[in-house]
């Protein structure tokens, strides 16, 4: 059997639920199998290695592409974890400052998000649940050596004002009712890096998603398996849609392509 390179995201692949969500016993049965036919089996995700942590233990996966193709891990290793381009970060915040749009920052990988706002917490309430907040007395955020990413306060359905996402290569994601969050989008680039770490052909790469932040691995992968519940763009783009989440997903599609 060819050798595969599989890199599945977390949340509405790995899990049942997006954000969220379990992973469920065909997953872990087909994670399983996958291994012992010796295929090589690593996450693609967006969370930072600090968020994504506990998943990755139960999914027992040691091979991580974290922070949206920013960071590494091997062998449960981190490598690297590199931070959004400083220069482009802070142009998205001034132009928040001079529009007073409510944000935070991360900054380092404890997973604080930093604001001078003292309304933060109520205009990005869902942040609480997850990051502790560290309220700053000044709009000082050159301070930062590094700036990881960026959460700002626009509601669902409300129009994004920001022009700075025309003029920079900054991506956003929305996770949450009250905010979207700025960080690295290209899961891709971080495959790619694995793969020349690992000594994988670039040709034996399966990638699987179901949201935005998947396109980069959907778009440029030999192979690229769409969840039955992912977005209409990716569905489009995709080698093969699957089931969805919910439905075992991940194990018909590794037993149609005869991986398992």
């Amino acid at each position: 059997m060819e050798k595969k390179y599989i890199f599945f995201d977390i949340d509405g692949t790995l899990t049942n639920d997006n954000p969220g969500g379990v992973i469920l016993p065909s997953t872990h049965q087909t994670i399983k199998k996958l291994k012992d036919n010796g295929h090589f089996v690593a996450i693609a995700t967006g969370r930072s290695y600090r968020m994504a942590k506990e998943m990755i233990e139960l999914a027992h996966i040691d091979h991580i592409v974290c922070s949206g193709g920013n960071g590494l891990i091997v062998e449960g290793k981190l490598l690297y974890e590199k931070p959004l381009d400083k220069q482009k970060a802070m142009r998205l915040i001034k132009e928040c400052l001079e529009k007073n749009i409510v944000f935070g920052v991360v900054v380092d990988q404890t997973g604080h998000v930093y604001t001078h706002y003292s309304n933060f917490n109520e205009m990005c309430p869902e942040i609480q649940g997850f990051a502790q907040i560290c309220y700053m007395e000044e709009a000082n955020y050159e301070q930062f050596d590094e700036i990881h990413k960026i959460h700002v306060a626009l509601k669902k359905g409300e129009k994004n004002p920001l022009q700075s996402f025309q003029t920079t290569d900054l991506h956003y994601a929305r996770y949450h009712e009250y905010s979207i969050i700025v960080e690295p989008d290209d899961k891709f680039k971080g495959i790619l890096d694995m793969m020349a770490y690992v000594g994988g052909n670039v040709k034996d790469i399966v990638v699987f998603g179901d949201g935005h932040n998947d396109l980069s691995m959907i778009r440029q992968a030999p192979i690229s398996i769409a969840m039955g519940n992912a977005i209409d763009e990716l569905k489009q783009l995709a080698t093969f849609v699957t089931k969805d989440c919910q439905n075992d997903g991940i194990e018909y599609a590794c037993q149609y392509f005869g991986w398992i």
